[in-house]
């Protein structure tokens, strides 16, 4: 009875040992994130909030807002996920871009029609 005991607790503390080796050495080796570049622009007429040229990981999701000027209108986005938002005559235009390969996205506006 003595020797199954020493075996039974032997055989538990090896495994405990060679679990907590193992998960050691994974958390250690966790990959790198895949990034990308996002350039964000504002055309004459308008600006573009919050400021959101930078690198940024694959799979995230950044919402700007564009804003025209006084004597200005929102046109369009270009490059963004909803390039036709359908924001025409808006105080201020929204878009989210996610991440999945280098971005470039501009924000356009008109003069406004009198």
């Amino acid at each position: 009875m003595k020797r199954l005991l020493f075996h039974s607790v032997f055989f538990s503390i090896a495994v405990s040992i060679f679990y907590s080796c193992s998960v050691e050495e994974k958390s250690g080796d966790s990959p790198a994130r895949t990034q990308y570049t996002l350039t964000v622009t504002a055309g004459e007429g308008g600006s573009v909030t919050p400021e959101a040229t930078g690198t940024y990981d694959e799979g995230a999701t950044i919402t700007i807002t564009a804003t025209p000027d006084e004597g200005y209108v929102f046109d369009r986005w270009l490059g963004s996920d909803h390039d036709n938002s359908n924001c025409a005559f808006a105080l201020h235009c929204r878009t989210a871009i996610t991440i999945y390969s280098n971005r470039d996205v501009q924000a356009f506006f008109q003069t406004r029609p009198d």
